[in-house]
């Protein structure tokens, strides 16, 4: 198919050949922006049926650069820096917690446009709060409702975050993970100066079996993260 069009657009004279070339140019921008603004629609709009079947195609094309929050138009701005960290259980003995979040902002820093293993940990936190998962350490949001199908989603894009983390850190006898979320909060301005101003709010969630994820995919996460 391709060559037949490039055949019959050689045989056209140049004037209408140039027509031709603007008018396909000026249809694939217009169907561009048209998908464009339906990712970006269906990204923002309230949890659905339609954005749980697309979601992976919609969060794919919109993380990290057409990632849309409200917090520009806040009247507050964002006032924490969260944390998501990672253990394993490995044989007899449970590992120590490693920062999942300090190794992505690492791939954050110095680079103007980041890769998407940036945001994965810190995108799987987010899920956890929108779905409002129960910890086992810590509260749930008082007055916040909880879709099980939401929650079940949220868990296993999670479990599948900190297998990835677990399995480069620790190597195949990972048997189970845990993870621990922390919201480490900044003081008012007017208190910034007095070193035992903010909090840090801590939640650690049940262990889970590890994901299903291919040894591709741990090398691929060793080579962006570590």
């Amino acid at each position: 198919m391709p060559s037949r069009i490039t055949r019959l657009m050689g045989r056209m004279a140049p004037e209408r050949r140039s027509r031709w070339v603007l008018a396909l140019f000026s249809v694939g921008c217009v169907a561009a922006t048209c998908f464009h603004f339906l990712m970006t629609f269906l990204y923002v709009a309230p949890w659905n049926h339609v954005y749980d079947s697309t979601s992976s195609l919609v969060n794919g094309y919109m993380n990290p650069y057409f990632r849309q929050t409200w917090d520009l138009f806040a009247p507050d701005p964002v006032d924490y820096n969260p944390h998501v960290l990672v253990r394993a259980k490995v044989g007899d003995r449970e590992t120590a917690w490693v920062d999942v979040s300090e190794r992505e902002l690492a791939l954050i820093r110095g680079h103007l446009l980041p890769g998407r293993a940036s945001r994965l940990a810190a995108g799987a936190k987010q899920m956890l709060n929108r779905a409002n998962v129960v910890p086992v350490e810590g509260a749930a949001e008082e007055g916040k409702g909880q879709d099980p199908v939401l929650q079940a989603k949220a868990v296993r894009h999670m479990r599948a975050v900190a297998t990835l983390a677990a399995l480069a850190e620790w190597g195949p006898g990972v048997e189970a993970v845990q993870v621990k979320t922390e919201d480490r909060i900044y003081p008012r301005f007017a208190d910034r100066a007095d070193e035992g101003a903010g909090e840090v709010v801590r939640k650690v969630y049940a262990w889970w079996p590890p994901a299903n994820v291919s040894a591709g995919a741990v090398e691929r996460w060793k080579d962006a993260v570590r």
